[in-house]
């Protein structure tokens, strides 16, 4: 499935396979179609931060009271 096609198909989603890892080419064009999002105002004032590190994945999941 074409990245595209997936946000158009989105849904909730609980549960993520820990072992899958998204190519650079692919965070990128994430990145690309999370800066076309609507923002209030059309401010577009966000920053997306990418973090590939699991020791740092796994403080922010217990940081974030270990949603998984």
């Amino acid at each position: 499935m074409e990245l595209l096609d997936a946000l158009r198909q989105r849904r909730s989603v609980k549960r993520y396979d820990p072992n899958h890892r998204l190519t650079e080419d692919e965070i990128r064009h994430l990145m690309s179609y999370a800066a076309l999002t609507p923002s209030s105002f059309n401010m577009q004032n966000w920053h997306f931060v990418v973090v590939t590190d699991q020791s740092i994945q796994d403080r922010l999941c217990a940081a974030s009271w270990n949603q998984s």
